[in-house]
Order: C-alpha cells, then sequence, then structure tokens
C-alpha cells in the first residue's frame, strides 16, 4: 500500500471511529501529492491533503412526497504530516476539527 492509499484508509478509519463527522461515499476520497503548505499555526510542513464530501442532510419533503428542503454536504480538507503520515487536523467551511475528534 502507497503512502496516499495508507492515508486515505487511515482517514476512513477515523471517520468511522469517531463518528465527528460523516462522509459521503458516493464522491471518493482524493489524496493529493504531497507539498509544502502553511498550516494554520503559521508553520510550513510537508504534507498531504485529502478532500472528501460531508453527506448531504436535512431533506425535507412535503405531503405530496416533493423535495422542499435539502441541504447539500460540504467539501472538507484533512491534513496529514508527509513523514509520520497522521491526521493533522481538518478544515471545513465552519472551522476545525482537531484528530482528537474536537472543535
Amino acid at each position: 500500500m502507497n503512502a496516499k492509499e495508507q492515508i486515505i484508509e487511515n482517514l476512513k478509519n477515523w471517520l468511522n471511529k469517531t463518528k465527528v463527522i460523516s462522509y459521503d461515499e458516493r464522491v471518493p476520497l482524493n489524496c493529493l501529492d504531497k507539498e509544502f503548505k502553511e498550516l494554520r499555526d503559521g508553520k510550513t510542513k510537508e504534507v498531504y491533503v485529502v478532500s472528501f464530501k460531508t453527506k448531504s442532510t436535512n431533506v425535507e419533503y412535503n405531503e405530496k412526497g416533493e423535495i422542499i428542503s435539502f441541504f447539500e454536504g460540504m467539501y472538507c480538507f484533512a491534513y496529514f504530516d508527509a513523514e509520520t503520515l497522521e491526521l493533522l487536523y481538518i478544515m471545513k467551511k465552519a472551522g476545525y476539527i482537531e484528530a482528537d475528534g474536537s472543535y
């Protein structure tokens, strides 16, 4: 298993274990090539970034069975240390999720 495959498996396991955020299995997790990025602490580090989409939620129907409200899932980005392949954090539209599952 190469580094990208291992990272994707690690992320899937983390998502299933913590259940903090769910991902849409119909949209593949995409691991980009490792690159130097400025992290949120201002430091530059070599990382892998995995993009994924959360599940769509809050589908509401009217009495005819027609969809009247729908909230589409959002794209998130998981940052992994390129040396250790450990999850650093997940960036989402409304903030960050730490590797321990806290916000």
